[in-house]
């Protein structure tokens, strides 16, 4: 049962991450009305401003922190919960 619970909360965690990246890209390209200047676009990431790379940087680093964070909570204590029982 804790395995399972492990590999649920790990695949909760990537598509957790992987909506938080879809949804900062969004805001961001309703905010500046351009793509962000991310991996997944490097052209824009090398033609972009070097503040809109860092500040693109800081906001999905600190999203998919507080992500990261919730998941891991959230797992912990279903896995505590499977153990009790």
């Amino acid at each position: 049962m804790k395995l399972l619970v492990k590999i649920f909360g790990t695949l909760v965690s990537l598509g957790a991450g992987w909506l938080g990246a879809k949804l900062v890209s969004g805001i961001w390209h309703k905010a500046t009305g351009e793509e962000p200047p991310s991996l997944a676009n490097p052209d824009k990431q090398q033609q972009a401003a070097a503040g809109k790379v860092l500040v693109f940087a800081v906001i999905s680093g600190a999203s998919a922190s507080v992500i990261q964070a919730m998941a891991k909570r959230w797992t912990q204590k279903l896995e505590a919960k499977a153990g009790a029982r």
